[in-house]
């Protein structure tokens, strides 16, 4: 079985298994009695076994002892395999203790003298046309180039060839050599509920060749069934995260959200189970028709990788579920640092990544096979615990991720896994109430002493930014090693889904700059840290001016270098399961090249969906100097003197609003007959009404600096000069290992 794995970044923070793919085979044959007397035999080649294997009477009480077998022979024609009919939906049967008791039985499977409908098989209908009268013995006919196997089996459910009822399954005969061709269906299952389709077991076209002629006939049998998982793991600076609670619906105020004055919400559409809701109006099917085809069969098909393998294509039945649960969260991680021990917290990275559902089967669900063209979406409430040891708690309420159409064609004997990452920078509420803001907001201080109670003291927060869900993906990538592998040569795509639509604007231009990839750089003895969040800070406060800026320096330190290592044309994606290319409309994902990225570097992929409309204000930010100078070497800091604002005579009316072409001073005399001034800085962020008297100093006129080595002079502020843009970015951290 394949395994697909994407990583989705919601931006609210929250990017395919195990029950590994076992292939059924087979019993060991019995070396001693084995006889090459020419017949065709069915079992297994003990050197062709795989750990993953299930063999002998294990394998054969999964397939409920019997399979049924159509065979042909001659030569491949360029649009179907061998076209001579050797095997016309035989059953065979699984007996203990049997082999070599016949010339067509060494591992305990017979099909000679076996009729369907009467007894060991008395429950297994005849598939086989009424001109075949009796299954017999066929032999290796060496005149022939090749011959061609397919084969199914119902598990413990009994096939019926007309509508099936509890435990049954209903089933077609197979067709074989040219009526394979052009992709025409080869049989149908008709499957009452997921339990049956668990019970369902396929193969694809086992091709013999002459050298393997007096061989047993291995075939490897499978489930047409999907796998599908999901796992979640976060990144949030600070906190662990624990008490995950999913939703069942995707409604806005009405399921996670009160009014403006109650923090009510609908608990009934919460849960511990992990669950993921379809955007299917029909929902996903939980039984239905699946029509078995081989896509690529004959010669002109045979480079493609799913040559001769099996797919199938469903139609759905009545039944059907809006929403798909996992089961619980279990592989928890212990406490980090100082928060409360117990093993309730999530994975902190993508390898220990925390998984829903039964660890016996590595967390899969076996699911019909898919063919959507509506998303996938996570809702979330979970718990934030400070590692500090204060066993502060923050509930989020809400948080939001969206898988891409894109990525929800489940196959046939595929296994997809779906993790999500909860990051800073999350959609989520930290209140039910409507009116609060979405997102998580450090705390900040700062301090302004008065004589009386003074309307400047502050707690800052930062800009609230609204989020999109970042979908990135690998082919041949697994969660396992971290995102993302350099050693498999592939590259990295990127979707974005803002709320339920797939953004199809990525374009690379920087007068409209919306999908972009940065390398991440820290400063040496820097206590920034690659997080969503520090990236989105550097975004929103440069240390230069938007226009024409290709690279970016962020006030907090982290230095971004605008890659080309990216494609915003492509119009397919690289795909894991078939290696047939995923088709998307231009616009809708972006390509990373592997190959021009750096193994132990981390990257930032930024959508920034307010592209040229951004609003920017320069700020000065004050600093305290050094000793011996004014700060770091290589920086240039602006000067203002406390003689020059003993000039300005421009101040604020009670409750006049801040101006961004303005920074802000009190002034505050020691009450002496010629009175000294003491002169302080008073941040405005996020007031609305200042108090009088406050001297306003134009913007304009800092323009006087220095170099940072030089030696600070006394009477004069220092200031980090920076641009702040009102820009809103969605953004994926993504570590590249070897």
């Amino acid at each position: 079985m394949k395994k697909v794995y994407l990583i989705l970044a919601a931006a609210a923070g929250m990017t395919l298994a195990s029950c590994t793919t076992n292939d059924y085979v087979g019993e060991e044959k019995n070396v001693g009695s084995y006889v090459d007397d020419g017949s065709i035999k069915f079992g297994f080649d003990t050197e062709n076994m795989t750990r993953a294997d299930i063999a002998g009477v294990a394998a054969a009480d999964l397939l409920g002892k019997n399979f049924y077998v159509a065979g042909t022979k001659g030569t491949e024609g360029t649009a179907n395999p061998s076209p001579d009919i050797v095997f016309d939906n035989y059953l065979v049967h699984f007996e203990t203790n049997t082999a070599g008791t016949t010339e067509s039985n060494t591992a305990n499977w017979e099909y000679v003298g076996i009729t369907p409908g009467t007894a060991p098989v008395a429950d297994y209908p005849k598939l086989s046309p009424a001109s075949i009268t009796a299954q017999t013995i066929k032999y290796w006919d060496y005149s022939t180039a090749q011959y061609d196997f397919l084969a199914f089996s119902t598990g413990t459910y009994k096939p019926v060839t007309g509508t099936p009822t509890t435990g049954q399954i209903g089933v077609t005969a197979m067709k074989y050599g040219a009526g394979l061709a052009g992709s025409a269906v080869a049989y149908t299952f008709t499957l009452p509920n997921v339990d049956a389709l668990k019970q369902t077991y396929v193969t694809d076209i086992v091709k013999v060749t002459k050298a393997n002629y007096g061989k047993e006939v291995t075939l490897r049998f499978k489930y047409l069934g999907s796998k599908v998982r999901m796992g979640i793991y976060e990144t949030v600076p600070g906190y662990s995260v624990k008490d995950v609670v999913f939703y069942s619906e995707d409604g806005l105020n009405t399921i996670y959200k009160g009014t403006a004055t109650s923090g009510t919400s609908n608990e009934a559409a919460k849960s511990a189970t992990a669950t993921l809701i379809s955007g299917n109006s029909g929902g996903l099917p939980t039984n239905g028709t699946i029509q078995v085809i081989f896509p690529h069969v004959g010669t002109s098909k045979a480079t493609e990788a799913d040559y001769n393998k099996v797919a199938g294509h469903v139609t759905p039945g009545t039944s059907s579920e809006a929403y798909h649960g996992f089961g619980t969260l279990s592989n928890f991680a212990a406490a980090e640092k100082s928060e409360p021990t117990g093993n309730v917290y999530l994975g902190r990275t993508l390898p220990t990544a925390t998984f829903a559902g039964d660890s016996k089967v590595e967390y899969f669900d076996v699911m019909f096979p898919i063919t959507s063209t509506a998303p996938l979406t996570l809702r979330v409430d979970f718990t934030l615990v400070s590692i500090d040891g204060s066993k502060e708690e923050i509930k989020v309420y809400g948080a939001k991720a969206v898988v891409p159409s894109t990525y929800l064609n489940w196959l046939p004997n595929y296994a997809y896994t779906y993790i999500f990452k909860i990051s800073d920078n999350t959609n989520g509420w930290t209140s039910p109430i409507a009116t609060d803001p979405a997102g998580l907001f450090p705390i900040t201080f700062d301090a302004v002493v008065a004589e009386a109670t003074d309307a400047t003291g502050e707690q800052t927060t930062v800009t609230t930014v609204a989020t999109p869900s970042i979908t990135t993906y690998q082919q041949g990538h697994t969660y396992k090693t971290n995102e993302y592998s350099k050693t498999t040569a592939k590259d990295i795509y990127v979707q974005v889904m803002d709320n339920s639509t797939l953004t199809a604007t990525l374009v690379d231009d920087l007068s409209a700059t919306n999908s972009l990839l940065y390398e991440i750089a820290i400063p040496s003895g820097s206590s920034v840290t690659e997080t969503e969040a520090a990236v989105m800070d550097a975004l929103e406060k440069r240390t230069a001016t938007l226009t024409g800026a290709t690279n970016v320096t962020g006030r907090n330190g982290l230095a971004l270098t605008k890659s080309s290592a990216i494609d915003n044309t492509v119009t397919s994606i690289i795909n894991d399961v078939t290696d047939e290319p995923i088709t998307v409309a231009a616009g809708e994902a972006a390509k990373i090249t592997i190959a021009s990225l750096t193994a132990g570097k981390s990257y930032a992929y930024v959508y920034d969906y307010t592209s040229g409309s951004k609003t920017e204000v320069e700020e000065f930010q004050p600093i305290t100097p050094g000793t011996s100078a004014v700060g770091e070497t290589g920086k240039t800091y602006y000067t203002l003197t406390t003689a020059t604002l003993g000039g300005i005579t421009a101040t604020t009316a009670a409750d006049e609003a801040p101006n961004s072409a303005y920074i802000y001073f009190s002034k505050i005399s020691d009450g002496a007959a010629t009175p000294t001034y003491t002169y302080s800085y008073v941040s405005v962020i996020g007031k609305t009404k200042l108090p009088a008297g406050l001297i306003k100093v134009a913007k304009s006129s800092l323009t006087s600096s220095v170099a940072g080595n030089a030696a600070p002079v006394a009477g004069t502020f220092y200031f980090d000069k920076y641009f702040s843009n009102n820009g809103k970015y969605a953004v994926k951290v993504i570590k590249i290992v070897a």
